[in-house]
């Protein structure tokens, strides 16, 4: 009994060896290793695309093929939709590779986030109507502008809110800051406002709005300022807003709207 069954495996491994093929679910393999997953295959020829959908094969070279029994890479999967699934994977950061495909399916990587330069915001908002804003300073003096953080899209950068300071990591940032407000006050028609922007590069900006004396007035702005941050100089800022010199509106607060007034930062990249 035990001559047959070795001279059964015997001669199973021996057709192994000898054939070029093999197949399982099928009589005509057409690769070195090939599953018919549904036992749909004709005897003779080359299957379907149909029949294919449910095969996998390994070429001569290496390559593996699900869906297919010609894979043109060392795994090439082909469906109607969908082919490719993955359970458990981890999350990175934005220095990690990004992954995509180009038009016949190939993954390949694309960069980073942070070589990309695609954009990440954070927004600060005020959230508390500001009365009387900049009554007490004079010109080239400024006040604390009390934001809170409305999102925060870029790792590593935080915000003190009791102190309106932001921590910036290395990089390359543009900062917007917008502003409304409304005067009410006599022999003040112009009214003049600075923003102190941080940075390797950092500058004063000002805004000049004019308005109609007496009454309620509404004046606003917007100052862009791009900059750097490369651990030089300092990569905390705190947010002030000062009064400027071509105004004359000294003495005289604005009432500063809520949520109208806000920054943004966009952090560029590396």
């Amino acid at each position: 009994m035990k001559k047959n069954y070795y001279a059964l495996l015997i001669g199973l491994f021996g057709s192994v060896i000898l054939s070029a093929q093999v197949g399982i679910n099928t009589s005509n393999p057409k690769a070195m290793f090939h599953v018919d997953g549904g036992k749909d295959n004709n005897t003779t020829g080359t299957p379907t695309v149909t029949q294919q959908a449910n095969d996998f094969a390994i070429t001569t070279t290496g390559n593996v093929g699900i869906g297919t029994i010609t894979p043109g890479k060392k795994l090439h999967v082909k469906s109607t939709s969908d082919p490719v699934q993955f359970e458990g994977l981890s999350q990175g950061n934005n220095n990690d590779n990004i992954l995509t495909a180009d038009a016949n399916g190939v993954v390949k990587t694309l960069g980073s986030l942070n070589s990309l330069a695609i954009p990440s915001p954070t927004v600060l908002v005020l959230r508390t109507p500001q009365s009387n804003f900049l009554t007490a300073q004079g010109i080239g003096a400024a006040q604390t502008l009390p934001l809170s953080i409305g999102r925060n899209n870029i790792p590593g950068l935080t915000f003190n809110e009791a102190t309106s300071t932001v921590t910036f990591p290395n990089g390359v940032y543009q900062i917007t800051f917008v502003y409304e407000g409304v005067h009410n006050a006599a022999n003040c028609t112009i009214s003049s406002y600075f923003m102190d922007f941080p940075g390797l590069h950092g500058r004063r900006i000002h805004s000049t709005a004019s308005h109609i004396e007496g009454g309620n007035s509404n004046h606003g702005g917007t100052i862009t300022f791009a900059t750097l941050f490369d651990g030089t100089t300092s990569n905390n800022w705190t947010i002030k807003m000062g009064r400027g010199q071509s105004g004359n509106c000294y003495g005289n607060g604005m009432q500063l709207f809520d949520y109208a007034t806000q920054i943004l930062i966009f952090k560029l990249g590396n």
